[in-house]
């Protein structure tokens, strides 16, 4: 039987739960597999659960009035999918699909909503990871409306090297990119030609050290980061 322990340790909401309780949530949790192009869920349903990638990608998008789908990110394995309306009770703010075959693991909701009810601790490391979340979704809100393409680019390298690289010898960050351009345009709010021009420009400016395809090594995440708030200077 899989330990899906460590998978649940990874969730930034779930983090600092108490073994015990991982324990317990591990042992609710259900895989499931999927096929390319399955629904997990719609913005306006409320949420039946919390859905963690074991295997493939799962894009989440908001869709506008005309049709047009907006990618908001796109989560690969060891990622949860829409945690937050576990907590705030309200409904899902996007949607959500797998853009390749998926291996998934389903935590259904009231076995979250009954640790959180019961245990202090538990309530109490939620109160934290959700604080931790606003400052980054303040950050972000400041890196979209106030910093150039390649400085918004940067912060979401940094971020995805902080969850994904591996620290080379020499204080870089080794990372392989599990996004296609177009998609790091849409996390970010751009057109693919801005992206394919920021990576240049991060290339040239340092802050990436090499690139071959999707395999990159990075300067470390606070150079990159102090390089982006500096408005990409």
């Amino acid at each position: 039987m899989t330990d899906f322990v460590p998978l649940l340790r990874g969730v930034p909401l779930l983090a600092e739960l108490p073994d015990a309780v991982l324990r317990q949530l591990a042992g609710r949790c259900v895989p499931r597999t999927v096929g390319a192009d399955f629904v997990l869920f719609r913005a306006g349903q409320i949420p039946a659960g919390l859905y963690l990638v074991l295997e493939g990608r799962v894009r989440i998008y908001r869709t506008a009035p005309d049709g047009r789908q907006q990618t908001l990110t796109v989560e690969g394995p060891g990622r949860p999918v829409a945690e937050l309306p576990l907590v705030d009770g309200g409904s899902y703010p996007a949607s959500a699909v797998t853009v390749v075959p998926s291996r998934l693991v389903f935590l259904p909701r009231q076995e979250f909503e009954h640790a959180f009810r019961n245990d202090p601790d538990t309530a109490l490391a939620v109160v934290r990871a959700l604080g931790t979340r606003m400052r980054h979704l303040v950050q972000l809100i400041e890196t979209i409306a106030f910093r150039d393409v390649a400085a918004r680019l940067a912060m979401a390298l940094a971020d995805y090297a902080d969850r994904d690289g591996t620290p080379g010898p020499d204080g870089t960050v080794h990372l392989t990119l599990d996004r296609t351009q177009d998609e790091l345009a849409a996390e970010i709010g751009t057109a693919r030609e801005s992206v394919s021009r920021a990576l240049r420009q991060l290339k040239q400016k340092g802050m990436i050290v090499s690139k071959s395809g999707k395999r990159m090594v990075l300067t470390d995440p606070d150079t990159l980061r102090g390089w982006a708030r500096g408005s990409g200077k």
